[in-house]
């Protein structure tokens, strides 16, 4: 498959190592859904970035049968809204994780 590359719209003035926070959060769902994780330390200018994962009911991760994508993340005052897709049937504990500066 032959992809095209995408350059940048704008080149960052610097590129540095700010410190860098996570944090996860357990959610029980399926479906298309938004994930709300509250909390006053976001703010829209936060750059946040979530990934997904199936847990067991030890919340250790494992790649089960169901398909699982994160379409947007959008960061507001007082918390992030995930958009996300857990292509199964049945409700499923799912680990996000979130990274943010």
């Amino acid at each position: 498959m032959d992809l095209s590359i995408i350059e940048p719209a704008d080149i960052p003035s610097r590129i540095g190592t700010e410190t860098v926070f996570t944090g996860t959060a357990i959610y029980i769902t399926n479906g298309q859904r938004v994930l709300n994780l509250p909390s006053n330390i976001f703010s829209p200018s936060t750059r946040v970035t979530v990934s997904i994962v199936e847990v067991d009911g030890n919340n250790v991760p494992f790649i089960g049968s169901a398909r699982m994508t994160v379409h947007n993340v959008r960061p507001y005052q007082g918390g992030v809204h995930t958009w996300v897709n857990i292509e199964w049937s049945s409700a499923l504990r799912i680990r996000a994780s979130f990274f943010w500066e």
